[in-house]
């Protein structure tokens, strides 16, 4: 099990080069005091523009232990103070969640997407139970898949998986042959019926 904690950026017109460099040094602050750091950009999709930032641990202790330490570091007060004086754009979160299933890489994917359903507690164990064929058919096009869920989130009903990509040219070959697979496309329509598609996006690392 991993913990992932992501904060959501979103920027204000014309301050997107301000806030990219603004999370790549708060991305190396977390990194420091033990976060395994990662920064996309959601290219397409639900809140498109925006930048998130996510910090992978191995316990809720690790990333608790990062937290205050990080949370005391006098650079990271220092972009706060900029942040105060300068705002570059809307900052939500963190929030917290756990994988459920397929760990994620050590080196992460250049290209995932992401899709969140909303799932009733009593149907989250039919759902998970999905998740081995699912990997087995992303397997076929070199692709990996995680499930993660809230542990401190606005919704604790959500469900949100990730499909991992070498590149854009990776995800669309991968995605041309998977619309025309019929083992994922019932697949689809059963975890339409356990919950509800709600959001789904595209990001890049940077």
């Amino acid at each position: 099990m991993k913990i992932v904690s992501v904060r959501q950026m979103s920027p204000s017109a014309g301050k997107e080069t301000l806030m990219e460099e603004r999370i790549r040094r708060a991305s190396g602050v977390m990194a420091r005091h033990g976060a395994a750091s990662r920064i996309f950009k959601i290219q397409g999709g639900d809140s498109a523009g925006d930048y998130l930032l996510m910090n992978l641990f191995n316990s809720f202790s690790e990333a608790s232990s990062s937290f205050q330490k990080y949370s005391a570091d006098p650079e990271l007060a220092k972009l706060f103070m900029e942040r105060a004086l300068n705002p570059a754009g809307e900052i939500t979160g963190p929030d917290l969640y756990r994988t459920v299933y397929g760990e994620p890489p050590a080196k992460p994917a250049p290209i995932l997407i992401g899709r969140g359903y909303h799932v009733p507690r009593g149907k989250v164990q039919e759902m998970l139970a999905m998740a081995p064929e699912l990997e087995a058919l992303f397997k076929k096009v070199d692709s990996s898949i995680g499930i993660v869920m809230p542990v401190i989130a606005a919704d604790h009903e959500m469900m949100y998986i990730t499909y991992r990509f070498s590149s854009m040219d990776h995800l669309g070959s991968a995605l041309d042959t998977m619309v025309e697979n019929q083992d994922f496309q019932n697949l689809i329509t059963k975890a339409n019926e356990l919950g509800t598609l709600k959001m789904s996006r595209m990001m890049s690392l940077m």
